[in-house]
């Protein structure tokens, strides 16, 4: 399929913050800016554009070059969005129209929102619990793409640092509701251990109000404190809390959200305790969603290994289901971009993104590059047998300690394709000793100096980071041997196409039989 020109339209302000173009909405930055990401590393084009209510329609927009365009969230009764639709879809461009909440039934929205799935080629939606209720109330199908996960992956962690239990809430006002229906079940856990309860929410005044509120109903077993948000702040409270309490008032609204917040609390290693929302069922026979808040904390305090255990096996299935890898797949696919490609890894990316390539790392985001899969380079999870063309690592091995390397490299080679090519690229140690011998003052260095010898040894100590460290080196010769050892073929060296290349560093490619 040829590259497509895609048009994002939101009406969520942009800006550009450490690591790129962000928004302060969630749902923009799931179903806009991530996508956009990727469909770009896919090979297609991408334009984003800011309306927001009450703006007036720019030629510009109206007559931008696309082949399709993409609205999401459009929360304006005003005209502009469907003017833009319908002009757009009389030049022939496919309009997507992306749901993430049911306000269909709003008495100014509804109107307009069902308007625009009339005007849609195409319908998409969050959840499929939202794409049942978008058929049943306008008879469009509407395709189920998945948000992304966010955030940091953390350890799973449950050690509680009794007698006070750290509880952590976060999310829009609107959803405070639910812990105000569910204020009862907080009141029974306080009444066996103090609650050191945090509330990360925009700071209006009835919030405000109703976080001071429970911690005066609890005779003094909560206390309680308001964070205004932000993404820094939620992701503080994610790493100081125990558990993240997640309580949802049962109605249609709330039905058909996503699983955001429990996949991000869960993806930052933390014990959630959630009512059972459609979208949390995947995941509920790992972690406590429909079980009420002393229950799930009790349970959780007899056994904290196995808490821990089922953690890592939900990180898993995010790691799977939610990464901006798959969800860039699924607008792919919606977009009509269905052609089977080889799957490429590049394997510990760092801030190495490549096109054409799946980018994995262990970290979320290396000097502001973010890659397509975050998952461990022991177990590479995400990935299915024999599903990669060709697995690439290029100056990772070295990263590895000598006596886990076989196993890593036997888990790399799982993933790959019979006929499939692995290749290898790290700095060559046999070079850097040479090199080192020639005048060690100059090359014992720290600086640019050290780049052919000290690095190779130890690591560029400017990125000031223990996963930078090297491990161990390896020549050649030994590198081959190693790659045969754990069971590739026609072992050989090629000329290294990265870093500073030959001679500093070497390319070892072999071929799973």
């Amino acid at each position: 399929m040829r590259a497509v020109n895609i048009l994002f339209v939101t009406m969520a302000g942009l800006r550009q913050g450490p690591a790129g173009l962000t928004s302060d909405f969630a749902s923009t930055r799931y179903r806009v800016l991530i996508p956009a990401q990727q469909l770009s590393r896919l090979g297609h084009s991408v334009q984003l554009v800011s309306l927001p209510p009450g703006a007036a329609l720019p030629d510009a927009v109206k007559n931008a070059a696309c082949d399709a365009i993409v609205f999401s969230k459009s929360f304006t009764a005003s005209g502009v969005n469907e003017a833009l639709a319908a002009a757009m879809r009389s030049r022939g461009v496919k309009v997507i129209v992306d749901s993430c909440d049911d306000h269909l039934d709003h008495p100014e929205l509804g109107p307009h929102l069902r308007r625009m799935l009339e005007l849609a080629d195409v319908a998409t939606a969050s959840t499929p619990a939202l794409a049942v209720v978008i058929r049943a109330k306008t008879s469009r199908v509407a395709q189920v793409i998945v948000d992304p996960v966010e955030g940091v992956r953390g350890t799973p962690e449950f050690s509680p640092r009794l007698p006070a239990l750290r509880i952590a809430w976060f999310g829009h006002p609107s959803n405070l509701t639910g812990m105000v229906a569910r204020e009862k079940d907080l009141y029974a856990l306080a009444a066996r251990m103090p609650i050191e309860l945090s509330v990360v929410s925009e700071p209006i005044a009835p919030a405000q109000q109703l976080v001071r509120d429970l911690e005066a109903a609890s005779g003094g077993r909560v206390r309680a404190r308001f964070v205004p948000w932000s993404p820094e702040a939620t992701a503080k409270a994610l790493e100081q809390c125990d558990l993240v309490w997640i309580p949802v008032i049962d109605n249609a609204e709330k039905a058909v959200k996503s699983p955001n917040r429990l996949v991000e609390s869960i993806w930052a290693g933390r014990l959630v305790v959630a009512d059972p929302v459609p979208s949390y069922q995947p995941f509920a026979d790992i972690v406590p969603v429909g079980v009420g808040l002393e229950q799930a904390v009790m349970a959780a305090l007899a056994d904290p290994a196995r808490v821990e255990e089922q953690l890592r096996e939900a990180q898993r299935r995010i790691a799977r289901v939610h990464s901006a890898l798959e969800c860039g797949r699924q607008w792919a696919g919606v977009l009509g971009d269905t052609q089977p490609r080889p799957v490429r890894l590049n394997l510990g990316c760092g801030d190495k993104i490549l096109a054409g390539y799946v980018n994995v790392d262990v970290v979320e985001s290396r000097a502001g590059m973010r890659p397509d899969v975050v998952c461990d380079l022991h177990q590479l999870t995400p990935f299915e047998d024999a599903c990669a063309d060709e697995v690439m690592s290029v100056h990772v091995v070295e990263h590895f300690w000598r006596w886990e390397i076989r196993d890593v490299l036997r888990e790399w080679l799982r993933v790959l394709k019979p006929g499939g090519r692995m290749i290898v690229e790290c700095p060559n140690i046999q070079s850097a000793c040479q090199t080192f011998l020639e005048n060690p003052a100059q090359f014992s260095r720290e600086d640019q100096n050290g780049q052919r010898t000290m690095w190779v040894f130890y690591g560029d100590p400017s990125w000031k980071d223990p996963l930078m460290i090297h491990r161990w080196g390896y020549t050649p010769d030994s590198l081959k041997a190693l790659l045969a050892e754990v069971g590739l073929k026609d072992v050989r060296q090629e000329p290294a196409q990265f870093k500073l290349r030959e001679p500093r560093d070497m390319r070892i490619v072999g071929i799973k039989p």
